[in-house]
C-alpha cells in the first residue's frame, strides 16, 4: 500500500476568494504545492482554534466582570447587555481577531 493519498483540487473561477487563493497556489513550484496546501491547513486550523480560546477568555472575563458592568449600564441583566453597550476599544479588539 502507498504511502500517499491523491485528492483532486478545483477551483471555481467565477469565486473571487477561489480566484486568489488559485493564483496563490500557481505561484508555487509544483514540487512545493503540497506542502503549501498543508502548511495552508495547518496554519488555518491553529488560527480557528486560538481564536475559539480567545473568545472563550473573552467571554470568562466579561462575565467575571458583570457586577462593574451592570452599574455601568445602569442595572441591565447579562442577558440585557448589548455590544452596543460594550467599550469602542473591545469591539474593535473582538474583530481584528
Amino acid at each position: 500500500m502507498s504511502g500517499r493519498k491523491r485528492y483532486y483540487l478545483s477551483f471555481d473561477m467565477d469565486n473571487p476568494r477561489h480566484r486568489e487563493a488559485e493564483a496563490l497556489f500557481a505561484r508555487q513550484a509544483s514540487r512545493q504545492r503540497t506542502e503549501y496546501v498543508v502548511t495552508s491547513i495547518l496554519a488555518a486550523h491553529q488560527t480557528e482554534s486560538l481564536e475559539q480560546l480567545v473568545r472563550q477568555a473573552v467571554r470568562d472575563e466579561l462575565r467575571n466582570a458583570v457586577p462593574p458592568l451592570q452599574n455601568t449600564l445602569h442595572g441591565k441583566t447579562n442577558a440585557d447587555v448589548q455590544l452596543s453597550d460594550l467599550p469602542g476599544s473591545l469591539i474593535h479588539a473582538l474583530e481584528e481577531l
